[in-house]
């Protein structure tokens, strides 16, 4: 088919509609790996001229044309089952057609398709057009539940672009062609997976893979187009030869600047990626959302005002430290991002977690921050269901409200949208401490370390709870000795001094700690701290009077 044509919208995606049966060259067997990549590509670019069909025809949606592109969309599932572009023409033929029920019937399968087959959520765009094509209901949904006042629309509400932050984008390209076609697949499939990890992350926005297919493909200056489609990062990956030994490169670039923000040599060839393939996607992920939020992090000083995103990354700088000035500094930036964008639910989640960590490091059993904190943990579920912030924050206040099968509830849910988050998976071993689980608990809190090596304060001391519930008391005081601050963990590591027999550190960290807490007793503080199992609150009882604690 030729790009001359003279047909229009519709009848080019009825010409489609007959060539396109089946995938293209269905019968044809090809042996050789030359063949195969040829036809992979040949498949590729089909369904991307079919999916431009359609969505030219959908551009020209009406009553006399919906039975054709609702075939046609319906066709392109069969052949790409995760394409956007077709799920989105369907969910509009049925929306246009008053069924709704039935579009949103359409997300609510393919969500779930994507987590079920490729363990990811929705591009960024697929629910941005969600929430536009389901704003009537949300809205309806949204005020049945009185907001919290951080986040509470005005009675003429706002653009919907004004009511979420503007998140840096990133665009990953296709992997250079090596001279060597065996590399280059397993290289694909690499990039398609990393894609998928960067996807799971809120900070920032991934451009489609058929978006970044399209760009690399198009003729012109790269920054140009890069400008055009307001890309903030490119990260560009290639396989290399040299001196007989096989890497693989990946360089993140800021295009404003043209400078490299980070760039690491992977030694291997891809015949041995099985054997460490999860741990290299992995690191790319992480290394890329590190870079990125550094280098945004790093512009706050050149700029008089910062952006509802930056504002929410100052807040998750500020908490890096556990104590009082630091969290109540992160509210002030989480405040300041819904300040410029009320729907950011990462900040409204940030808000919760500053609330359970004031009552955790105070100390003085106030229900009202724990009830804050579930009420702004509820807000950003609902604003952003398909992020994982609002159930972690959701899990914890529920877990200091002893309520521990809801708790555990959430952190499933919240893991299954983010299951390489490393606060979440430390959050989540402090749950499983509190309800009686500590090897389990040490696990998840080895992995949270692992993703996260230069880690707040807090993941050593859930890591020293799981320890001395464990008996391993001298390892509960390597780990609290790891905390940048110990003071808050003082009640922990006095216990842990006693039951080793060791007095005079045990009463050093209780005098230390009451200078703090002077109100301090043990029956008022056990009162406060959830705990499911009768045998450890004993343990802990039977430490801290050990230590010298009333």
């Amino acid at each position: 088919m030729q790009r001359g044509y003279s047909e229009g919208p519709v009848e080019r995606l009825e010409i489609f509609l007959k060539i396109l049966s089946g995938q293209f060259l269905a019968d044809i067997d090809t042996s050789s790996e030359t063949g195969q990549l040829w036809l992979l590509e040949r498949r590729d670019f089909w369904l991307a001229e079919f999916a431009t069909a359609l969505e030219e025809a959908a551009a020209a949606l009406s009553r006399q044309n919906s039975v054709s592109i609702k075939t046609a969309a319906a066709r392109l599932i069969e052949l790409d089952p995760y394409s956007d572009v077709a799920h989105q023409v369907l969910m509009r033929v049925y929306a246009k057609d008053r069924r709704l029920s039935q579009a949103r019937l359409i997300y609510d399968r393919y969500k779930q398709q994507l987590w079920s087959e490729l363990n990811t959520r929705p591009s960024e765009d697929m629910l941005g057009f969600a929430r536009l094509l389901f704003n009537d209901e949300g809205r309806a949904a949204v005020t049945a539940m009185e907001p919290t006042p951080e986040w509470a629309q005005a009675r003429h509400p706002e653009p919907a672009s004004a009511l979420r932050p503007q998140l840096p984008r990133l665009l990953l390209l296709p992997p250079r062609r090596s001279e060597e076609k065996r590399n280059w697949a397993p290289i694909s499939g690499l990039i398609e997976d990393v894609t998928i990890g960067l996807c799971r992350i809120p900070t920032m926005a991934i451009v489609a893979p058929h978006t970044a297919r399209r760009i690399a493909g198009m003729a012109g200056e790269e920054a140009d187009l890069l400008k055009q489609f307001d890309v903030s990062y490119v990260l560009e990956t290639r396989l290399q030869e040299r001196g007989g030994e096989t890497a693989l490169y990946a360089t993140l670039v800021h295009v404003a600047s043209d400078g490299v923000v980070w760039s690491e040599k992977f030694p291997g060839h891809p015949d041995d990626f099985p054997d460490t393939y999860n741990q290299l996607v992995a690191r790319i992920v992480l290394e890329t959302a590190g870079s990125i939020a550094r280098k945004e992090l790093a512009k706050i000083r050149t700029i008089s005002k910062p952006t509802a995103y930056q504002n929410f990354l100052l807040g998750q700088h500020s908490l890096s430290v556990a104590d009082l000035p630091g969290i109540r500094r992160a509210r002030k930036f989480f405040r300041a991002a819904l300040h410029d964008a009320s729907q950011y639910a990462s900040a409204i989640a940030g808000l919760a977690r500053t609330e359970h960590l004031e009552w955790l490091l105070t100390a003085r059993g106030d229900e009202e921050l724990l009830s804050s904190a579930e009420a702004h943990a509820r807000d950003a579920i609902r604003i952003g269901a398909d992020d994982a912030g609002g159930y972690h924050q959701l899990g914890v206040a529920k877990l200091y409200q002893g309520q521990f099968f809801e708790s555990m509830e959430a952190f499933l849910e919240a893991e299954s949208r983010a299951p390489s988050h490393a606060d979440l998976l430390a959050d989540h071993a402090d749950t499983l401490v509190h309800a009686a689980d500590p090897i389990l608990a040490l696990d998840k809190i080895k992995r949270a370390i692992e993703l996260n090596p230069l880690c707040p304060d807090l993941y050593w001391w859930t890591a020293a709870g799981a320890n001395y519930f464990l008996e391993e008391y001298g390892e509960a005081i390597a780990c609290i000795g790891r905390m940048a601050d110990q003071a808050n963990a003082g009640r922990l590591a006095a216990a842990a001094y006693a039951m080793l027999g060791d007095q005079r550190s045990a009463k050093r960290e209780m005098r230390r700690t009451l200078a703090i807490y002077p109100d301090f007793t043990i029956d008022d503080w056990l009162m406060k701290v959830p705990i499911r199992e009768k045998w450890k609150t004993d343990m802990f009882r039977d430490g801290m009077r050990k230590a010298g604690f009333k």
